[in-house]
């Protein structure tokens, strides 16, 4: 009853930081506002090198394989693929700094071509067709030549590069 083991309203309700099973309206509406607000940094970036005559691998690949905030389903929004779960969908606030990383592909979605494992922009695509082109320059592929080996190598190099939130 009293002391170190006194019964207090954390210790009696079970978990002790409950997260909502969805995101709130405001919530959602704030994520849609990060996601535009990455597409506008990347078309201002684009704007600006494009009037220098310059371009970036980095945000090119950004922009043929990243979906823009109104491309995007609602689906993808607001979850994220998690192989763990029940129908393989998490709320995106479940995820550790989710307000900062960009998640914004789905590794198994097929439905939309542009996007997709299959499609042609996807990272799938770019990965093969860039080791067909190092077919003949074989030094491209080492591991410090900076090429990805793997499709997840890929992956993650998007993703650590594009950290724009």
């Amino acid at each position: 009853m009293f002391g170190a083991f006194r019964f207090t309203n954390p210790l009696s309700g079970g978990l002790l930081w409950k997260t909502p099973w969805r995101l709130s309206r405001f919530q959602k509406t704030r994520q849609r506002r990060r996601l535009r607000a990455v597409d506008s940094v990347v078309a201002t970036i684009d704007a600006a090198l494009a009037k220098q005559g310059q371009t970036l691998t980095a945000l090119e690949t950004w922009k043929e394989t990243m979906p823009t905030e109104a491309e995007m389903l609602p689906k993808d929004k607001y979850t994220i693929f998690d192989r763990k779960e029940k129908r393989y969908r998490k709320g995106i606030h479940k995820l550790p700094k989710w307000t900062r990383v960009s998640q914004r592909l789905n590794p198994l979605d097929t439905k939309r071509p542009n996007v997709g494992v299959a499609g042609k922009n996807s990272a799938l695509h770019i990965v093969q067709s860039s080791r067909e082109e190092a077919d003949a320059n074989e030094s491209a592929w080492d591991p410090m030549g900076g090429l990805p080996r793997r499709l997840g190598d890929f992956v993650q190099y998007c993703n650590s590069s594009f950290r724009l939130l």
